[in-house]
């Protein structure tokens, strides 16, 4: 495969990690979650972030009373929990979907500019087509976030990765440059509305207590897919000796694998109160 001169993916992920600077204003504008504060003994800082949430929805004031919860559990602890009878199904489901989905992303995406320059085209131009397909999931992300709360989290995953699917195989069977940048855009799109979903969806699976070990665990599994899949790509294409047709029906496989898994494994959250979907202990009353 042609190789990108290394000044190309420099500037690239510099670009890419200039949003990172907003995190110092988030980190102190952006209130807590009630709920996390109050598992971890802060109750007065609970409190006071409640009353902004009543003081902005025009609400009176309500008394909460706090019980005072579990101590917090160790990595240990929680790696059993979210592998216990009562999560496995998630915790399996959530695994498999984090793996497949970033397998399948950066498999395509990391090596999309080099199968352009395969194409005939120059590293610049490459890098124009590549900008506009990634413009295509503002509106994959848009779409999902407004579809999720009326098909439901797991029939708009299942949907946006039959979608995905369908969109590798095609880029994968494009002749020509535009083609391929068209069909670009379609993968990006059901691609990285399917990702929306999965942030929706992941924590919504797992009790306050273990919201942020058991969505945390799902997305570290899936990265590992992250370091392999940019290595595989170019070695089943050379190496391996598969064609780019037969690589990108690998991807089909992956994302029709995964939507089969959500399909099957998935639990239905929307419209369910938080205490509803997974039961939580302690907490305030």
């Amino acid at each position: 495969m042609p190789q990108l001169p290394a000044w190309g993916w420099r500037v690239a992920f510099l670009i890419g990690a200039l949003p990172a600077l907003s995190v110092a204003y988030l980190r102190r504008r952006l209130p807590e979650s009630p709920r996390y504060l109050d598992i971890t003994g802060k109750y007065d800082e609970a409190l006071a972030v409640l009353r902004i949430f009543e003081r902005a929805a025009g609400l009176p004031f309500t008394n909460v009373t706090f019980t005072p919860s579990p101590q917090r559990p160790s990595f240990i602890e929680q790696f059993r929990a979210i592998w216990s009878r009562r999560l496995v199904r998630r915790t399996l489901m959530l695994w498999l979907l984090w793996f497949g989905i970033v397998f399948a992303y950066y498999g395509v995406f990391t090596w999309l500019p080099s199968l352009l320059v395969e194409r005939g085209l120059t590293v610049a131009r490459s890098f124009s087509y590549v900008f506009v397909t990634t413009l295509a999931q503002l509106p994959g992300y848009f779409s999902a976030a407004y579809l999720v709360d009326r098909w439901g989290r797991k029939a708009t995953l299942v949907i946006y990765l039959i979608g995905s699917a369908v969109s590798a195989w095609l880029l994968g069977n494009a002749g020509t440059a535009p083609v391929l940048v068209l069909w670009g855009c379609l993968l990006s799109f059901f691609n990285l509305g399917a990702w929306g979903v999965v942030y929706t969806y992941t924590p919504e699976l797992y009790p306050t207590p273990l919201r942020g070990f058991g969505s945390g665990a799902a997305a570290s599994f899936g990265r590992l897919a992250g370091i392999i899949a940019p290595y595989l790509t170019p070695w089943l294409l050379t190496s391996g000796g598969l064609s780019q047709p037969a690589v990108f029906a690998l991807f089909m496989a992956v994302f029709v694998l995964i939507a089969v898994d959500v399909l099957l494994l998935g639990e239905e959250t929307r419209g369910r109160p938080l205490e509803h979907a997974v039961p939580v202990t302690g907490g305030a009353r």
